[in-house]
């Protein structure tokens, strides 16, 4: 609440801890930031590390065999 922080501030020296706090949250906002940049980079790399892992396997197995593949699968 508004006077909660109003009592906290508003004292001896008070303008000193309300810059403490700030540098703080800074600081925590900062590291947040960073931590979200790099879970976006790694999600990113696994988003092309898993098309690639497609890619291969797409490579592997042509559309005619593929085809015969479901076929004998629905088959049984």
């Amino acid at each position: 609440m508004p006077s909660d922080l109003f009592e906290k501030y508003d004292c001896e020296g008070g303008w000193f801890k309300l810059e403490y706090d700030l540098a703080i949250a800074a600081e925590v906002s900062d590291r947040l930031s960073e931590q979200m940049d790099e879970n976006k980079s790694s999600g990113k790399q696994a988003v092309a590390n898993r098309n690639q892992r497609r890619e291969q396997a797409a490579a592997m197995i042509d559309s005619k065999d593929m085809g015969s593949i479901l076929t004998d699968w629905a088959d049984d």
